[in-house]
């Protein structure tokens, strides 16, 4: 039944998704694999090429902001995991080239005044996909429903991120990777601490309801069934 997996993925791939999306290891596999990025994570551990990422996270509630960015993500992971992808945890370190069919960086705003709220979204100012501005809105929108926090509008610089950036960097994705990045709230606001911090399961469900919305493991697994 192998043969029979691959081939109804490869021509799910080829009708709904587009080929640039799909990295050839998912393909051969017959999985969807996830990418997690804890935002923040191991960021001492950072390169050279990325040492200005070692300690610039924000912090509030008493928490830092990758212990908020890493709960979340173990969260959405289990959720995914239940629901049958092949999912990842990454550091702030991306490997170099990494390749999955999605991936999602995971981090927390913070601003000097606790009035900041509501979360953003944003694919790469390049998309070599072509599919991250849908996956992009795909997440805004599962992810206002989960936590109902306030949609805010994308900065360039979160387009700019430098796990989109393989020209610039080593350590980024494959250039076939479907990337975004979301800021899932402000830490410094009290409103927003009220789902990081005490409801971060509607967070994790957020993300994970959009991941299975944009690309479900239903319509890519044949039958097994001869």
């Amino acid at each position: 039944m192998k043969t029979i997996q691959r081939s109804a993925f490869a021509l799910f791939c080829t009708l709904f998704l587009g080929a640039p999306g799909v990295t050839a290891q998912s393909a051969d596999e017959g999985v969807i694999r996830i990418g997690l990025q804890a935002g923040h994570w191991r960021s001492i551990e950072a390169p050279d090429e990325l040492a200005r990422i070692r300690s610039n996270g924000t912090r509030g509630g008493g928490k830092e902001e990758w212990e908020v960015t890493l709960d979340i993500a173990e969260r959405a992971a289990e959720l995914l995991r239940a629901r049958g992808y092949e999912v990842e945890i990454l550091p702030a370190t991306v490997p170099p080239g990494y390749r999955a069919d999605l991936f999602i960086a995971i981090h927390a705003d913070g601003f000097h005044s606790p009035a900041a709220s509501g979360f953003s979204v944003a694919p790469p100012r390049r998309d070599a996909t072509g599919r991250a501005g849908a996956f992009a809105e795909v997440l805004a929108g599962s992810y206002r429903e989960a936590t109902e926090l306030r949609h805010r509008v994308a900065t360039r610089r979160m387009q700019g991120y430098y796990a989109f950036n393989s020209r610039r960097y080593h350590h980024a994705l494959d250039p076939s990777t479907v990337g975004v990045i979301i800021e899932t709230g402000f830490l410094t606001s009290p409103v927003d601490r009220e789902i990081l911090l005490n409801a971060p399961d509607r967070s994790a469900r957020g993300i994970a309801d959009a991941v299975e919305r944009f690309l479900p493991v239903s319509a890519v697994v044949a039958n097994d069934s001869p």
